[in-house]
C-alpha cells in the first residue's frame, strides 16, 4: 500500500514538473538545470565522490581539473533532464535545428543492403535526443531499454518518447524482437556502456577489466547488419553535434567466442575515445566496473 502511494505521488510530481518544464523557453529551461545539478552535486558526496574517483583513477587527473570536470557532468544531465521533458513538444523542425546529423550516407549505404543497421551508442551528450534526432530525419529506429522500477513513472517516460516517434524495446525480452527489426530493415539502437545484468564479457577499459555488454556484436553476426558507431556531443551552445560513423569492420573467424572478444573490444575502444575528448559529457557517477572477474 505504502509502496503503491509512493510510486504514485513519485509520478504525479514527475508529471507536472514535465509538463511546467515543457513551457519554459529553452534558456531558462537549461538554466534550471544547470542551477539544479549544480545543487546535487554540492549535496551529493557519495556520488560525488564516486564520480570523482572514477573519472581520476581513468584520466590519471588529480584536483582541481577533475573536480570540474564531474561537476560539468552532473550538469550536462541536468540539462539533459530539461531537453528530454521539453522532448514532446519538440518538432521535427526543432530538432533539425537543435541537432546536426553528419553520416547519415552510413546508414543510408548500410540500409541499401536490407539487414537493417545497428546504431552503438553511450550514455554521453544527450542520448535521449539522438534518438529523436534520427527519427525527425525519417528513419525507422527502436532502443533497447530497461523498465524503471516505477511502472507508473516509466510509463511517463515511455509516452515523452512516444511522442516523437520513439518505441523502446524492454531488454528482458528483447532477442527476438530485434531479430525482427533487422529483418524489416530498421534500425536498433544499443546503449552498451554500462554494468548491465545481460550477457556480457570482460574487455578493457580505461586500463580496467569492464563487463561489457556483447549484444551488439552478436546481433550483427548473426543478421549481417552493419554497426554505426553513433555519438551526439554537446556544444558550448547547447545545440547538438550528432557523428554517425563508418561502420565497424567485425572480426569473423569462425571462433564465436573470440569474435565476440575482440569486437566487443573493437566498439568499447570507440566509446572510450569519445569520452577520453569529452569526459565531461559520460556518466562518471556510474558503478561502471563494480562486477570484476572471479
Amino acid at each position: 500500500m505504502w509502496r503503491t502511494l509512493k510510486d504514485y505521488c513519485y509520478a504525479f510530481t514527475a508529471k507536472c514538473i514535465g509538463q511546467c518544464i515543457a513551457r519554459l523557453p529553452r534558456k531558462l529551461a537549461l538554466f534550471i538545470g544547470v542551477y539544479l545539478a549544480t545543487a546535487v552535486f554540492l549535496l551529493s558526496h557519495r556520488e560525488k565522490d564516486k564520480a570523482y574517483r572514477h573519472l581520476a583513477q581513468s584520466l590519471g587527473m588529480g584536483q582541481p581539473i577533475a573536480g570540474r570536470l564531474v561537476r560539468r557532468s552532473f550538469q550536462n544531465i541536468g540539462k539533459n533532464l530539461m531537453e528530454f521533458m521539453q522532448l514532446p513538444r519538440m518538432s521535427p523542425e526543432t530538432l533539425h535545428r537543435l541537432v546536426t546529423l553528419e553520416g547519415r550516407e552510413h546508414i543510408d549505404k548500410a540500409l541499401a543492403q536490407g539487414r537493417g543497421a545497428i546504431i552503438l551508442t553511450a550514455h554521453f551528450g544527450n542520448w535521449e535526443l539522438l534518438g529523436a534526432s534520427i527519427l525527425a530525419h525519417g528513419y525507422t529506429i527502436r532502443g533497447i531499454t530497461r523498465e524503471l522500477r516505477s511502472k507508473r513513472l516509466d510509463a511517463i517516460v515511455s509516452s515523452y518518447r512516444e511522442k516523437v516517434g520513439w518505441q523502446g524495446i524492454d531488454r528482458d525480452r528483447a532477442v527476438r524482437e530485434v531479430l525482427r527489426c533487422l529483418n524489416r530493415n530498421e534500425l536498433i539502437a544499443i546503449l552498451a556502456d554500462v554494468d548491465t545484468r545481460t550477457r556480457g564479457i570482460f574487455v578493457d577499459f580505461f586500463g580496467k577489466p569492464a563487463y561489457t555488454p556483447y549484444s551488439p556484436v552478436a546481433f550483427a553476426l548473426k543478421t549481417g547488419a552493419a554497426i554505426l558507431p553513433t555519438f551526439i556531443v554537446r556544444q558550448p551552445d547547447n545545440s547538438h553535434r550528432a557523428i554517425i560513423e563508418a561502420p565497424l569492420i567485425l572480426q569473423q573467424s569462425g571462433d564465436k567466442e573470440a569474435d565476440l572478444l575482440v569486437n566487443t573490444q573493437q566498439f568499447t575502444k570507440v566509446i572510450e575515445s569519445y569520452i577520453r575528448r569529452y569526459p565531461e559529457q559520460w556518466i562518471w557517477m556510474h558503478e561502471r566496473w563494480k562486477t570484476q572477474p572471479e
